[in-house]
């Protein structure tokens, strides 16, 4: 390897200077390296072994490589690997990195290289190791495997999204182009959050609110690198599951019972052969029963059987996925071997001729050979590592849907003067909550604010019987006995109010139906995260479905779907892109809850009660709040 004591001193100028030389070097080759019109760097070190002399170095880099304009990957991080491309990459790379359609990004080094490493049953458009992030992140990679044309599928793995907006933003692309987007972060527990913060030195956020987020972008989020590991292989291939049934052919009884468990616990279906297929494999194979799982292991000659049975699954046109599950342990000898290459080519021919998705299973959670592994990959066939892993990537993928990136909503600030009522901090109380959301477009129970005993009966007559009453106060008020409900007369609403103290409230008794909650909390990371899900008393017990802002009307739709609530119920729709005009719109907003909201058969929503929370930072003052608000009943 031919050697020169200075950057200055080579015959042409580097695309990539990979900066491995001890910390106390760095800032001197870091500036020979800009000199030489380098900028592009990778910079490995910069980690714990620094000391505490990190942060100065950094910081000095950092104002070098900014006021040169230069991109830095790292610091803290193994680089970049392109298989059958000059890389730069901190360590070996093993010859079965093979090039494919997988990109990688992970603030992980060391997760980076177990996907390097990983064999040839994935291959790669790129794997990155972005590490600390001086100022290329992982929503800068993102966003360029997005734009990458040999890129199908994104992998990412992160501990802390240092830009949201950003990272938003890159996800959005990757949606556009129609690019799957798995996502493993971790942080999840207490301890996580400790590690990550210790290895990045950033803000992890609220792991919620980065669910939502995920959810939002059509991200498929994993717990798992095995799980990551899988769901990238069944991802990577030219076609993709277009749904869940599944025809499979197996080697044995008990692999194919082992099979219709996982499927069954995944909500995978195995459908019932046709008459069609019955009738060609009982023809050819009578000694087989003709069923979904096929196990013909017992015929002869099974390089002959298998590709038959195959060509007719396929052709009946009742699957979406075509299974091979067979054992592909490293132990079996040539002739096994070659019945699974037979396996594959079988698969590869059935996706040519009728253009289903094809993949195979192992029995255990073991890698196939490599040469089978470079066989399927060569082939378009995906190898996936055991059934219950296998299946539950199937159903990862089948679901998978790009998210709607191009249907953006603007928002306009909102104006203490738009919003025509007035508190000063904290907590409003539910009258003034209410009317903040009315004038956002939120339909609320006729109500009326009451001083006295003798102004919550001609409340209650004005609006009409039945009415509710209660404590005009912030939050919580039926589990203080402050909710007083069906009150149908004025002897009634005398009694009630006397046990209440302090304001009144007096609102139309909605009549019963399907209870809603929706709300929203300001993630001091990730922005506003809204929430939907059943209200009542059943909003502690039944998790509602997140997602970031702002909401459009297409992620609306998937929410309410998603949280089993009535999908005609345009109330619903129209009260959560209120939370978000409202949110959006007024940052000093940091919490806002509408629980319930009643949905009837007509498809409309009445809410009953609402919080809006201000936050003490940051104070509106806005004018005195009205004495009476919506419909009269």
């Amino acid at each position: 390897l031919e050697c020169v004591p200075t950057i200055a001193e080579l015959p042409t100028r580097p695309d990539v200077a990979v900066m491995a030389v001890g910390h106390r070097q760095l800032p001197k080759a870091f500036q020979d390296a800009l000199a030489a019109g380098i900028r592009a760097f990778v910079l490995p070190g910069l980690g714990t072994d620094a000391g505490p002399d990190a942060a100065s170095t950094t910081q000095r880099v950092q104002a070098m490589a900014n006021a040169a304009g230069a991109a830095v990957l790292g610091p803290n991080c193994m680089g970049i690997a392109v298989p059958g491309r000059p890389s730069g990459w901190l360590a070996a790379i093993p010859e079965s990195f093979l090039p494919g359609s997988v990109g990688i990004v992970s603030q992980s080094g060391s997760i980076a290289d177990a996907f390097v490493s990983l064999g040839p049953r994935i291959g790669f458009s790129a794997v990155v190791s972005c590490g600390a992030e001086l100022n290329r992140d992982v929503a800068d990679f993102v966003a360029e495997m997005a734009a990458d044309e040999g890129t199908r599928a994104i992998g990412v793995f992160v501990e802390t999204v240092r830009r949201p907006a950003a990272f938003a933003e890159a996800l959005k692309i990757a949606a556009a182009a129609g690019k799957p987007v798995v996502c493993l972060k971790i942080g999840k527990s207490e301890v996580g959050r400790r590690a990550a913060l210790a290895h990045t030195g950033a803000i992890v956020g609220s792991q919620r609110a980065f669910s939502a987020l995920l959810a939002t972008h059509g991200v498929i989020e994993v717990q798992d690198l095995p799980e990551m590991i899988e769901l990238l292989e069944v991802l990577s291939k030219t076609t993709r599951p277009a749904g869940l049934r599944i025809g499979a052919i197996t080697e044995s009884g008990a692999e194919a019972g082992l099979l219709a468990d996982h499927a069954a616990r995944h909500g995978v279906s195995l459908p019932d052969l046709e008459s069609g297929a019955r009738d060609a494999l009982a023809a050819a194979y009578p000694q087989v029963a003709p069923t979904n799982p096929l196990d013909p292991w017992a015929l002869a000659n099974p390089v002959e059987v298998y590709p038959y049975g195959i060509s007719v699954l396929a052709a009946s046109g009742q699957f979406d996925i075509l299974l091979g599950q067979v054992d592909l342990s490293r132990h079996r000898g040539p002739r096994y071997q070659r019945w699974c290459e037979s396996v594959v080519q079988a698969l590869a021919d059935a996706r040519a001729r009728t253009g289903i998705y094809v993949a195979m299973t192992t029995v255990h959670n073991t890698d196939p050979p490599d040469d089978l592994a470079r066989f399927a990959q060569e082939n378009d066939v995906a190898v996936l590592r055991g059934v219950s892993q296998a299946t539950g990537a199937l159903t990862h993928a089948a679901w998978w849907t790009p998210a709607h990136a191009s249907e953006q909503r603007e928002h306009s600030p909102v104006s203490e003067r738009d919003l025509g009522i007035g508190d000063p901090t904290g907590a409003l109380s539910e009258d003034v909550s209410a009317a903040v959301l009315e004038r956002m477009g939120v339909d609320f129970a006729a109500r009326r604010r009451a001083a006295t005993a003798d102004e919550t009966v001609a409340a209650a007559d004005e609006i009409g019987y039945p009415v509710v009453v209660k404590v005009d106060g912030p939050a919580h008020k039926a589990r203080e006995g402050g909710v007083v409900l069906n009150v149908s007369s004025a002897e009634a609403v005398a009694t009630a109010v006397a046990g209440i103290a302090g304001p009144v409230l007096v609102a139309r008794q909605v009549p019963s139906g399907v209870e809603a909650y929706c709300g929203m909390v300001r993630d001091p990371h990730y922005g506003p995260v809204y929430a939907l899900g059943y209200g009542g008393s059943r909003v502690e017990t039944i998790a509602p479905v997140l997602a970031t802002g702002p909401l459009t009307p297409t992620i609306v739709e998937q929410m309410v779907g998603r949280a089993g609530l009535p999908l005609w119920s345009r109330g619903l729709s129209e009260a959560l892109l209120a939370l978000s005009r409202l949110a959006t719109g007024c940052p000093q907003i940091v919490e806002i809850d509408i629980n319930p909201l009643i949905c009837n058969d007509a498809g409309d929503v009445t809410a009953v009660d609402a919080l809006v929370v201000l936050s003490d930072d940051a104070p509106v003052t806005l004018p005195p709040a009205q004495r009476t608000y919506g419909a009269s009943a």
